[in-house]
C-alpha cells in the first residue's frame, strides 16, 4: 500500500484512515538548500498590495543557465489571520499567467509579521531556460485580515486580477528573488508529498540552527497544523528549546 499523502487533522472533522495510516510509511522528499540566487528585484519601492479579493503576480525570466527552481522569495507581511496564502509558479501566456500551475505551496499566517521581510517559500519545479515564468499568490482574507506583497521600484512586471483569469498588468514591479536547486548550503527546507507538509530550517551565521517551522495541510484551509520552535544557545551549547 502506498503512504497516504501528508495531511493534518481538523477540529470537528471526522478522522480519516489516511490520518493514521500516513505514519505507516516513507514520505516522498525534496531537500532544498539556500541553493543559488538566479533572478530578483531587491530595491523597494513604496507601498504594497494587498491579497484581500485580488490576486497578485509578477513575472519573471529564467537566465540562460536555469532548469529548475527551488524556492522563491517575496517580501510581505500578515495583517490579521488570514487562511494561509497559497503561492504557485505558473507558465507565461500572452504576458500573464496562464493558469498552468508548476508548483504550489501554502504559507500560514502564524509564519509572517507586521514588518515587512523576505519571505522564503518552498517552490520546486523543472523550468525552461531564457522562459518568462510568474509566481502568483492567490487572493485570501477580507478587510481586516490579509497578506501584503511589496512593491519594488521597477515600472512593470506585476499583474493583478480578480478571479485569477483575466488579468490587468500594473505600472509597478513587487519585491522577489529566485533560486535554483543548487547543493549550495546549508539546507532550507525539506518539501514531502508536493508540498502537502514542508519543514524551514534557518541557521545563524556562525552555521548553528535555531529555527525550526513546519506546516502541513489539512482537511479545510483553516485546518493546517503549525509548528514554530526556536534553539537557544548559551557560549555555542544548546540550553533550551521554546
Amino acid at each position: 500500500m502506498a503512504t497516504p499523502t501528508w495531511l493534518a487533522a481538523t477540529a470537528g472533522q471526522p478522522t480519516k484512515a489516511g490520518q493514521i495510516n500516513q505514519f505507516l510509511g516513507t514520505h516522498s522528499v525534496q531537500f532544498l538548500y539556500s541553493a543559488t540566487q538566479t533572478v530578483a528585484q531587491a530595491t523597494a519601492g513604496t507601498g504594497g498590495v494587498n491579497t484581500n479579493g485580488l490576486y497578485i503576480a509578477q513575472s519573471f525570466t529564467t537566465p540562460s543557465n536555469q532548469t529548475q527552481i527551488g524556492w522563491i522569495g517575496i517580501n510581505a507581511t500578515v495583517t490579521g489571520t488570514p487562511a494561509p496564502l497559497t503561492v504557485t509558479v505558473q507558465t507565461n501566456n500572452a504576458g500573464a499567467p496562464s493558469g498552468t500551475v508548476l508548483a504550489t505551496t501554502l504559507i500560514p499566517a502564524e509564519f509572517l509579521t507586521g514588518t515587512p521581510g523576505n519571505i522564503p517559500i518552498p517552490l520546486p519545479c523543472t523550468v525552461t531556460a531564457s522562459t518568462t515564468y510568474w509566481v502568483v499568490a492567490q487572493a485570501v482574507g477580507d478587510a481586516s485580515n490579509y497578506f501584503t506583497w511589496y512593491k519594488s521600484n521597477q515600472t512593470s512586471g506585476a499583474s493583478t486580477s480578480a478571479n485569477g483569469t483575466t488579468w490587468s498588468a500594473q505600472t509597478y514591479g513587487l519585491l522577489y528573488n529566485v533560486h535554483d536547486q543548487s547543493s549550495v548550503p546549508p539546507l532550507l527546507f525539506t518539501y514531502e508529498d508536493n508540498g502537502a507538509r514542508w519543514t524551514e530550517w534557518v541557521f545563524h551565521t556562525n552555521g548553528q540552527f535555531y529555527i525550526l517551522a513546519e506546516f502541513t495541510q489539512g482537511q479545510t484551509p483553516t485546518g493546517y497544523t503549525t509548528s514554530l520552535r526556536t534553539l537557544n544557545y548559551t557560549n555555542g551549547l544548546l540550553t533550551s528549546i521554546t
